[in-house]
């Protein structure tokens, strides 16, 4: 009896493997990049987060100054010069996001930093549109994005008094990408192509900016990797730290990022970052617009969800990908086969050959419920047409 145990209760595993809803997003891209594909329509999609940031900006001499005593100021700027000079604070900043899906083209998606290690961080709202085809599973997709920051920094580079925050920045952004799961099944890598018209929201009244990222992902059944890269040009703007920055571009600054990604259960989707300047990893902090080594992780969960066509062929394509490399396994090492997907938790598969679930004759020698039953042969043989024919149903179920 205790045969018959193993192989219904493996075969519940392989049942809950296949048939469990992989709760991922179809908008789901990398942190810092977009996807093309919107959310399915009234899908809402919740992001919460923490990430490591290197607060930089200049600090007037006249300000420095004034913050030692006036019997000491002479004494001051001899000793640090009358340059002004770069304020530096490292912080750990939370971060929120949140997704709804408007149509099946259309999503709204909004992100908040309640709170950047001083006071109440921006808010950025996004609205996005995607071309047609977005639920199908498509190779190639294409979106833009219309985007609105709303800055709580304050304008420290304009000439003349500063002036508060709470500054409505507009601009675009526009994202292209190509999928090769559906063209190459074992080979579930995706490219993303993204540019804004804005890098850095703190530094928009300093700099003119064009921010180009790219990333490649390795985006399997439950986990994956991806490498990121960026491409920042900035333009100088006339402030009153530099009144004259002439017509050129600063040199181009890059960045590159690694991460990975699992999920935990079939609901929460977890995500750690890591991204740092290549050319000045640790000298970036002697000019403002180079960009500091950052982490971050983040959890990803649904709060309302409609698996779309999309998700629902790219979950059938993960499926059928794993039944095949377990039936390879199967026929290379039996053994090591059985034991492996017995310890897997969330894959655990049996091996369907052997249990006659294609109808092949079975011998006595291979037959796996030999010794199982305690009656006689007739009944016997009616037991074991039973239940060959419910297996059968339900492999056809994880077809």
């Amino acid at each position: 009896m205790s045969k018959l145990v193993l192989l219904l209760v493996s075969l519940g595993l392989l049942a809950q493997s296949a048939l469990g809803a992989q709760m991922r997003s179809r908008s789901e891209g990398v942190p810092g990049i977009e996807a093309s594909n919107t959310v399915g329509i009234g899908d809402i999609w919740v992001t919460g987060g923490v990430g490591s940031y290197f607060r930089i900006k200049p600090v007037a001499n006249d300000v420095l100054a004034q913050m030692v005593d006036s019997a000491y100021r002479s004494d001051f700027r001899r000793l640090y010069g009358s340059e002004n000079k770069l304020r530096r604070d490292l912080l750990l900043v939370p971060e929120l996001e949140a997704t709804l899906g408007l149509a099946n083209f259309l999503q709204l998606e909004m992100e908040s930093v309640p709170w950047d290690g001083e006071k109440l961080g921006a808010s950025t709202a996004r609205l996005k549109f995607t071309t047609p085809g977005n639920d199908n599973l498509r190779v190639a997709g294409f979106a833009v994005c219309l985007n609105a920051t709303l800055s709580t920094e304050e304008d420290i580079y304009s000439k003349g008094t500063t002036t508060p925050g709470f500054d409505p920045l507009l601009y675009l952004s526009a994202m292209a990408d190509v999928d090769l799961i559906k063209v190459f099944p074992a080979y579930p890598v995706k490219a993303y192509l993204n540019y804004s018209g804005l890098d850095d929201y703190r530094l928009v009244h300093a700099y003119t900016q064009h921010q180009l990222r790219f990333a490649l992902e390795y985006k399997g059944f439950r986990r994956g990797y991806y490498v990121r890269g960026g491409a920042l040009f900035y333009k100088p703007l006339a402030t009153r730290f530099n009144p004259n920055p002439g017509d050129a571009y600063l040199p181009t600054i890059f960045e590159i990022g690694i991460g990975y990604r699992t999920m935990m259960g079939n609901h929460f989707t977890f995500t750690a970052d890591l991204n740092w300047d290549p050319f000045h990893p640790l000298s970036f902090y002697d000019q403002e617009t180079r960009k500091p080594p950052k982490i971050e992780i983040a959890v990803t969960a649904p709060l309302v969800y409609n698996e779309t066509r999309a998700e629902a062929i790219r979950a059938l394509i993960y499926n059928d990908q794993l039944r095949k490399k377990y039936r390879e396994m199967a026929a290379k090492n039996p053994v090591k086969a059985d034991r492996d997907s017995l310890a897997a938790g969330d894959s655990a598969v049996l091996k369907l050959d052997d249990i006659s679930l294609e109808e092949r004759k079975a011998t006595e020698s291979k037959d796996v419920f030999k010794g199982v039953f305690d009656q006689k042969e007739t009944e016997m043989s009616e037991k074991r047409k039973q239940i060959r024919s419910e297996l059968k149903q339900i492999e056809e179920l994880l077809q």
